[in-house]
C-alpha cells in the first residue's frame, strides 16, 4: 500500500489505524532486534495492529521456519493487503478479528502461549487496558510485549501491568517513535 493510500485509511479510520504515515523500516528494525527478541528460541509471535506490514515483513525475515506469526488487523483493507502480500508464507496467520481474542487464536494455532507480542495499536486512543491485559495474560513468562507509540504518555499503564518498561527510540520515523519493551516476570 502506498504513502497515500495509508493516509487515506488513517483519516478515514483514526480510531482503528491511529496515525497517518506508516512505521519506517527503522522502527522495524528497532522492534525487532536480536537485543529484545530471541529469535533462535521463538515459536510464537503476535502483531497487534500490523498495518499495512512493515514490521510484519521485517518479522518473516528474522522468524524460523517452523515458527508462527499470527497478525493481527481490524482495520478490514489492511487486512486483505496484508493477506495479498503475505500469501505466498505459511508462517503468518492474517485475522481481522478482535485483538482482545488473542488467547483464543493462540491456543488454535496449536500454542499455549506467546513467545513475544510486538503491538501498533494506537492505545493513546483506547481507553482501556483490555488487550494489554490480554497479552500479559497469553505471554510467557520472560517473553516481551513490544508496543509502538509516538509519546511517553502510556508508559506508566504498561508499567502497572507489566511491572516494567524500557524505552527504544527511533528518531527516523514520521512522526519520531517510541518502543516501550516490557517483559512478563
Amino acid at each position: 500500500m502506498g504513502a497515500l493510500k495509508f493516509f487515506i485509511q488513517g483519516i478515514k479510520n483514526f480510531k482503528e489505524v491511529g496515525t497517518f504515515s506508516r512505521s519506517s523500516h527503522f522502527v522495524a528494525k528497532t522492534m525487532t532486534k536480536d537485543k529484545h527478541i530471541d529469535w533462535e528460541n521463538t515459536k510464537c509471535v503476535v502483531e497487534l495492529g500490523a498495518g499495512d506490514g512493515p514490521i510484519t515483513k521485517q518479522i518473516l525475515q528474522k522468524l524460523r521456519p517452523d515458527a508462527k506469526l499470527l497478525c493481527f488487523e481490524i482495520n478490514k483493507k489492511f487486512a486483505e493487503e496484508l493477506t495479498e502480500k503475505f500469501a505466498h508464507d505459511k508462517r503468518i496467520t492474517i485475522i481481522n478479528d478482535d485483538a482482545k481474542k488473542l488467547g483464543e487464536y493462540i491456543k488454535d494455532a496449536g500454542f499455549q502461549e506467546a513467545d513475544y507480542v510486538l503491538s501498533e495499536i494506537p492505545f493513546v486512543i483506547i481507553p482501556e487496558d483490555d488487550i494489554i491485559e490480554q497479552a500479559h495474560k497469553n505471554l510467557k513468562n520472560g517473553g516481551k510485549f513490544i508496543q509502538l507509540h509516538y509519546s511517553l504518555a502510556a508508559k506508566k499503564r504498561y508499567e502497572r501491568i507489566f511491572n516494567n518498561s524500557e524505552i527504544d527510540f527511533v528518531m527516523l520515523n514520521v512522526p519520531p517513535a517510541f518502543i516501550h519493551i516490557c517483559e512478563k516476570l
